[in-house]
């Protein structure tokens, strides 16, 4: 290169540089001037804008600092302006903040209450008052009277400007008028009228006892609805492919939808590629279907899901089945591909949620411990043994982290604590006692060990009962139960004529049966001492009765044993699984004391799902009770006494009114019933229709299951922090009283 080109190039290089060096000062930021801001502070305007004294000045870092400024969601409109002096850049940053909120009404509103507007909008005194906010405002607000159907509602605001860029605001509501379906129509639909189309919808027309109200959210839900109907029927490419809303001059809506059909097809052939760990019949076994069956997507989907659920039992959780579908003519042929993948091994098994109970009570309920493979049956089983415990809300969830090349996971039991411990007091009714006060402090989870303690007071002009009840479910980390109970009661028996004095207490153990799935045994003694008397000495008294009274106080000395099976799905809410108990008890004997019987009662409760939300349970109920030995007669207090609620309940009748003719009570009872039943609001409200029949009796030999007492109604149960509460109308058909019918409130479930 030419000596004097090189020279020339390093002159223009070094000139280019002088300002950098000679002249910086002049391009750096000198000054920053605030000004327009009433509210926020000059501070809180430089840090956000990013600006400070020294700095070079660009137009791209003014441009950043207003977009800065902006995103602070004060400002109407920020403006820099800049010049030059001897020291450098001076910038003015011009700001024209939002008002702020002090204080805002909300006026014509008259369909939608006003705390209703108020938690949808949150708008709180201090907020500023920008036009985002008020987009926001007005939005919220419509959208809670679109989702009414008042289609026509429009949101006006009133500013009212106070000192220091302060506003009192006025948000006025234009109701409108309330838009209403008055037609829905469908174009293209050859195969299937517009009748049925409708039956499929949530979306109704105005009507008999249908508001006829238009709401986006389940219109949307309707179009799936729409396409799904025409899957289930064989129509698989079906679509919605457009829909209009159309408002008349009096602002009412009609809906018109455009169908395309396609062509229906029957199901052809089914083959199956890919599985190697279960045979082609295995898997193809739950894909039956009739010949020239048409082909139900919905159905199919279910059936393919039963092959996944197959792979998935076995800990191929990374399997993937795929189903082809390729129509033929009128018939689509079914080739479904299998990739079975890795069996994945669980390593560790963590909890998380659980802030009061200890971690070793919720692992005693997990059917799948590390080193099994993953099994999707014990999973289900241990997350309804958890629940089961009633620690934790119903939603208990379940996540797993891969953790090596293998596929092998760790598994996590997600759980949210709910109230263990009440304290409650109130009133209790029903057709014996009458009007009974009560008052209870319980725990069933004391300590987080799980441990239960219950101290209860009963207390009306007929009874008084006193009760402290305690259980430990895991005596010293075993699966022995243990627990002891100690009690007092008086109560009269005024339909019987009599009083008892009762004391007592006892305890019991329990374990589970470890060749039995969901069984334990439970055995305890008890003793008691009980003295009779008469209310009425002109009243009728039996000779057994009387005899009674004649021993004063007596000593009763008994054992009892318990086998159960319980494997109910939800021990809260049952709606599938079955509960068979039987029990066994001895009074005196080899035990002593004053009285000698034996008392057996088998119950076995079934539960099976219907549809939708349906349940059905059933139960029956057996139970005998014998004197011997030295006693003649079985206790009154002993004896049974069906009718109303309870374990021995047939509603439509008073409590324990179903007894012998010209006896105390029976020494044999038969029941059994059936309950329908349907969440309202998840598990907390339940509504149900029930059918009960049953009857007591002087000996075993005369049950006759077709001569019961029978009664049916609905009722409701209600979830409450006193726990289960009951509330029954049923109709005694075999009772003599002219009235017939009998209210029923209870505690518990009989089921």
């Amino acid at each position: 290169m030419d000596k004097k080109v090189f020279f020339l190039l390093i002159f223009f290089v070094t000139l280019n540089t002088v300002p950098a060096f000679g002249q910086n000062d002049y391009n750096y930021i000198s000054n920053i001037e605030i000004t327009g801001n009433i509210n926020v502070t000059n501070q809180l305007i430089k840090s956000a804008s990013g600006l400070a004294l020294g700095q070079i000045y660009t137009n791209d870092k003014v441009a950043h600092a207003i977009r800065d400024l902006y995103q602070l969601g004060l400002f109407k409109d920020i403006q820099i302006e800049s010049s030059k002096s001897d020291k450098g850049i001076n910038l003015i940053i011009i700001v024209t903040e939002w008002p702020i909120l002090q204080d805002y009404t909300i006026s014509g509103n008259k369909k939608i209450k006003l705390d209703a507007i108020k938690n949808k909008i949150r708008l709180v005194p201090g907020d500023y008052w920008s036009g985002q906010r008020q987009l926001d405002v007005k939005n919220d607000i419509l959208e809670l009277y679109y989702e009414k159907g008042y289609r026509f509602a429009d949101v006006t605001f009133d500013e009212e400007f106070q000192s220091k860029n302060r506003i009192d605001l006025g948000i006025i509501i234009n109701e409108g008028q309330k838009v209403v379906i008055r037609g829905i129509e469908f174009t293209g639909n050859n195969d299937i009228p517009d009748k049925k189309l409708r039956r499929v919808m949530k979306t109704k027309k105005s009507g008999f006892l249908r508001s006829g109200e238009f709401n986006m959210e389940k219109f949307e839900e309707d179009l799936v609805r729409i396409v799904d109907y025409y899957k289930s029927k064989g129509y698989i490419d079906a679509a919605v492919i457009d829909w209009e809303v159309e408002y008349d001059k009096k602002g009412q809506l009609y809906l018109s939808l455009d169908i395309y059909e396609g062509d229906q097809y029957r199901i052809g052939n089914i083959s199956i590629e890919g599985n190697t760990l279960f045979s082609d019949e295995i898997l193809l076994s739950n894909l039956k279907f009739e010949e020239n069956e048409i082909f139900n997507q919905g159905d199919f989907d279910e059936k393919l899901n039963n092959i996944r659920s197959i792979y998935y039992e076995e800990g191929y959780i990374y399997s993937a089945v795929s189903p082809q579908i390729k129509p033929d003519g009128d018939r689509v042929n079914i080739n479904i591909f299998v990739q079975e993948n890795n069996r994945a091994k669980v390593r560790q098994i963590y909890i998380k949620g659980n802030k009061k109970t200890q971690e070793k009570v919720i692992r005693r309920q997990l059917a799948i411990v590390p080193g099994d493979y993953f099994r999707q049956s014990l999973i289900l089983q241990s997350q309804r043994n958890i629940y089961n415990l009633g620690f934790f809300e119903p939603n208990i969830g379940l996540d797993y982290q891969p953790i090596n090349d293998d596929g092998d996971i760790d598994l996590i039991f997600l759980l949210e604590d709910k109230e263990s411990g009440t304290a409650n007091m109130g009133v209790n009714y029903d057709e014996e006692d009458k009007l009974t006060g009560f008052l209870s402090l319980s725990h069933n989870n004391l300590f987080g060990k799980a441990w239960a303690l219950k101290l209860t007071w009963e207390f009306s002009g007929k009874k008084q009962e006193y009760d402290i009840s305690f259980t430990n479910p895991y005596f010293y980390d075993t699966n022995v139960l243990v627990g002891a109970d100690v009690y007092h009661l008086r109560k009269n028996w005024t339909d019987y004529n009599y009083k008892v004095v009762e004391s007592g207490g006892g305890f019991r153990v329990g374990t589970r049966i470890p060749w039995i799935n969901y069984s334990k045994i439970t055995t305890g003694y008890s003793i008691t001492q009980k003295q009779y008397s008469i209310l009425d000495t002109a009243g009728t008294v039996s000779s057994t009765l009387q005899d009674l009274v004649d021993r004063g106080k007596i000593l009763t000395s008994t054992m009892f044993l318990t086998l159960e099976r319980d494997d109910r799905d939800n021990v809260f809410r049952p709606s599938e699984g079955s509960l068979v108990r039987s029990y066994t008890e001895l009074a005196g004997g080899l035990l002593g004391g004053s009285e000698n019987y034996i008392k057996e009662i088998l119950q076995t409760n079934w539960y099976l799902k219907l549809f939708w939300k349906f349940s059905l349970g059933m139960r029956w109920r057996i139970g005998y009770v014998k004197a011997f030995g030295d006693s003649k007669e079985v206790p009154p207090d002993e004896l049974f006494y069906p009718g109303g609620t309870g374990s021995d309940g047939i509603r439509g009748y008073p409590d324990n009114s179903v007894v012998p003719e010209d006896a105390d009570g029976g020494k044999a009872e038969f029941i059994t019933s059936s309950e329908i039943t349907l969440p309202i609001s998840g598990d907390q409200i339940i509504g149900v229709l029930f059918f009960d029949a049953g009857n007591s009796y002087n000996y075993l030999s005369e049950i006759n299951p077709q001569k019961l007492k029978k009664g049916a109604g609905l009722g409701v149960r209600i979830m409450s922090p006193m726990g289960l509460l009951g509330f029954d109308y049923a109709y005694g058909m075999d009772r003599e009283s002219r009235s017939k019918w009998q209210f029923h409130f209870q505690f518990g479930s009989t089921f």
